[in-house]
């Protein structure tokens, strides 16, 4: 009895988290269909000529069309929290027992979280229906305010793989989606199209299914854009506040600054949580209130840790929590280039802000500047037309690269990853080593506390 207690409280649990996005996308009208012409229910009746009596159906979206009293497509979602794939003869059952209620309008989905046997999503291809994995944000490292899925744009052709994985592979971590979704046409991480395909793949013709749907533009990012030379000024602006004049940065006296102006908790040298991922976790930031926490892992490594409390702070001071609950960092993502694929659109831009201001704050561009020259000057590397500092894998390029790159290590507190990438980003190094063990750009800026 206390198991089947348990099974049911869980369903539950997952009927009311899929009810509640739907229901808080419709009042906030960001939903594919106007909050005007559409409803959501939980445990709703909906009349069976077969059984003589109701079938009461987990999730119910209704859609009307204006001025109309009944609904004219109808979407209904069964929702599985298992441990284990759902099986093929699930959604032939849940399909059978949708086809009695309004077979006409009606489109099937199931909601699960755990993934999807083979013969399932081609049964659910062949029906029409609809597929839904779904991620809770307990372990995300970006946890937002509202559904990632729900406010991201179209799924790249790309990046559809990605998304057949999450629906087929029981082991699949997400990042930051909470949904992973099958239409009857294609695999997407956007709500907005997913829906879009059930309705128009209804009884509902285009015409009708305009009249109810919303404007696209809905969907357009609340994420403010910024520009380098926009961060540059910032971190500069911050560093001014504090008097800096030169050298490494001193973040406890902006920790400090911060405390006093907005109440920010700072913890250092915190054992790390546990994580299912395969990077431990270097530090979190959760913005009610705010709190930053940089993990003790493995031996100390000073310039890692200072990139990543710079991180964590830079979240901080873009002002961050007005779109994230909370966030975390592990080394391979102090990178600049981020994939909206994994991550989704909001987040890759929040992250790219966080990372280009830590390093503005780090390594202030005009100083880094005027530093470099000054070393570049003392060492006598001359520049032969491929840049200020050029590298390949000679080894006097290779001495003269350490040596600059280790210089500004010591008077700045960082990584030798750290200074690398800042030089590549102000233009002043040029890295044109083969990859003999050596790893690619796009490898090297996800471990800015390598070296």
């Amino acid at each position: 009895m206390a198991a089947a207690s348990s099974t049911h409280a869980k369903g539950n649990s997952l009927e009311r988290r899929i009810r509640d996005l739907f229901q808080s996308e419709i009042d906030a009208d960001r939903f594919w269909a106007k909050k005007q012409n559409c409803k959501v229910f939980w445990k709703k009746g909906y009349f069976s000529k077969d059984r003589g009596t109701e079938i009461v159906f987990d999730v119910a979206i209704e859609l009307y069309l204006p001025g109309a009293r009944d609904y004219s497509c109808l979407v209904l979602i069964e929702c599985k929290n298992y441990s284990h794939s759902v099986p093929v003869d699930d959604a032939e059952e849940f399909f059978a027992k949708v086809q009695q209620v309004a077979a006409a309008n009606v489109k099937a989905v199931i909601a699960s979280t755990a993934s999807f046997q083979h013969g399932t999503r081609e049964f659910a291809k062949s029906k029409g229906m609809g597929l839904v994995r779904y991620f809770g944000p307990e372990d995300f490292k970006w946890e937002l305010k509202r559904s990632p899925s729900a406010s991201a744009q179209t799924t790249p052709a790309d990046d559809a793989e990605l998304v057949g994985s999450a629906l087929s592979v029981d082991t699949f971590h997400s990042l930051a989606f909470d949904l992973y979704l099958q239409s009857p046409v294609r695999d997407t991480n956007s709500l907005w199209d997913f829906f879009e395909d059930l309705v128009l793949d209804s009884a509902l013709t285009k015409d009708q299914a305009r009249r109810v749907a919303n404007r696209r533009s809905k969907l357009s990012s609340q994420i403010p854009f910024y520009d380098k030379d926009e961060l540059e000024s910032k971190a500069a602006d911050i560093l001014a506040a504090l008097d800096y004049s030169g050298g490494e940065v001193d973040l406890d006296s902006l920790c400090e600054r911060e405390s006093a102006l907005t109440g920010l908790k700072v913890e250092r040298g915190v054992a790390a949580p546990a994580s299912t991922a395969s990077a431990p976790v270097l530090g979190r930031i959760t913005f009610d209130p705010p709190l930053i926490q940089v993990f003790a892992v493995g031996s100390p490594h000073r310039g890692r840790d200072r990139f990543t409390l710079a991180h964590e702070l830079s979240q901080h001071l873009l002002n961050h929590g007005r779109f994230l609950v909370r966030e975390s960092c592990d080394d391979k993502d102090f990178e600049l280039q981020r994939s909206p694929a994994f991550e989704g659109a909001d987040v890759a831009r929040m992250e790219f802000q966080a990372n280009f201001l830590a390093a503005g704050l780090l390594m202030p561009r005009t100083h880094v500047a005027e530093d470099f020259q000054r070393v570049v000057r003392a060492l006598d590397i001359p520049n032969r037309g491929y840049g200020p500092l050029y590298v390949d894998n000679q080894p006097c390029n290779l001495q003269s690269f350490d040596s600059v790159t280790g210089g500004l290590m010591q008077r700045y507190g960082v990584s030798r990853s750290a200074v690398k990438i800042r030089l590549e980003s102000l233009g002043l190094l040029r890295d044109a080593r083969r990859p003999l063990g050596f790893r690619s750009v796009h490898s090297i800026l996800a471990g800015l506390h390598d070296q």
